[in-house]
């Protein structure tokens, strides 16, 4: 039991240093400088080694950068958080999925631009696992909302998203900071609204 103990922590370090070397080439050399040789030398590995867990270096790339997400995903991931109102719980999710797109390097959004076209079905697997968590963390908020009697009904899907979607285009696609200010008029002026209107519609 120590022996696989301890293959079992080999394993989690060697996994980290590959993480750590490919996150550093990442960040200072780019994208088109990160190959299997490499990271297997720099990381004291070998390339049958990674081929064991990775495809190719794009899956590798995604998955070194998942790995570094801001440690504030766990507090998200327990969904045990309030602060008092719709509004209030809004922007801290707002703010920590800011956080998290602003970790990953820059790079890494060009990189899947261009990758997730070419690996349609990485592309609808990363897509999937983002949706699900998203839609997960924002009906939590809303069950708040709803037992505050902040809101009576659930908004559809696209409304529920679309904080996100926001968010993610703006940095991704318009690169641009998302400010404190920019997040507050996504909320205050697109995203409570819809929600607040379509909780206070009247059946007819």
């Amino acid at each position: 039991m120590n022996k696989n103990k301890q293959g079992r922590r080999r394993g989690d370090e060697l996994l980290e240093a590959i993480y750590e070397v490919t996150y550093q080439i990442l960040e200072t050399e780019g994208y088109k400088e990160i190959n299997f040789t490499r990271i297997a030398r720099e990381a004291k590995t070998s390339r049958s080694v990674l081929y064991r867990y990775w495809d190719t270096t794009f899956d590798l790339v995604f998955d070194t950068v998942h790995n570094k997400r801001k440690p504030n995903k766990i507090i998200m991931d327990k969904l045990d958080f309030d602060y008092g109102n719709l509004r209030s719980n809004l922007m801290f999710i707002g703010e920590d999925f800011i956080l998290t797109l602003e970790s990953f390097p820059k790079e890494f959004y060009r990189i899947m631009l261009s990758e997730m076209i070419q690996h349609q079905e990485r592309s609808k697997k990363i897509l999937l696992e983002a949706t699900t968590f998203h839609n997960k963390l924002i009906d939590y908020v809303l069950q708040l909302a709803i037992d505050q009697k902040e809101i009576t009904k659930w908004p559809p899907v696209e409304t529920k998203l679309s904080l996100f979607q926001l968010i993610r285009y703006a940095f991704i696609v318009e690169n641009e900071i998302v400010s404190k200010q920019k997040l507050e008029s996504i909320i205050d002026y697109v995203v409570l609204p819809a929600i607040l209107s379509f909780s206070q519609r009247r059946k007819t």
